[in-house]
């Protein structure tokens, strides 16, 4: 698998997750290993210390966000109910799967990548 992280550069930590995320929301860009279905884009915002929001084109999930140097676990993710058509409803389950084992996130200038045993994703920060 060709490394995105690579392209971007830097690397999280422990310390600077929390500032270096916080209030931020974050839009992929391009997504090794398997599509997202319905094609995305994965949406992920950090909207206060300790949690997560994520959404792959379906429903929004929330969920508590862990940080350990460059590795973040997330857990107890909840979501919306919401039925979603076509190819689409297949995002939901891209979500879990990416998101049940830890993630290496590195991030520099508007970039973050996320990096799992099977995808990585680039996202862009997101202008509010």
């Amino acid at each position: 698998m060709v490394s995105l992280a690579l392209a971007v550069g830097g690397s999280g930590g422990a310390d600077a997750a929390p500032t270096a995320l916080l209030g931020k929301t974050y839009s992929s860009t391009a997504v090794t290993g398997s599509p997202i279905p319905g094609g995305g884009p994965l949406v992920v915002s950090f909207p206060d210390v300790g949690h997560i929001s994520l959404s792959a084109g379906c429903n929004r999930h929330l969920g508590v966000v862990e940080y350990s140097g460059s590795t973040l676990r997330i857990s107890m993710l909840a979501s919306t109910r919401m039925a979603c058509p076509g190819a689409r409803a297949g995002a939901d389950d891209w979500v879990a799967t990416f998101t049940r084992a830890p993630l290496n996130w590195y991030a520099v200038g508007h970039a973050l990548v996320l990096s799992g045993p099977t995808n990585q994703v680039l996202l862009a920060r997101s202008a509010m």
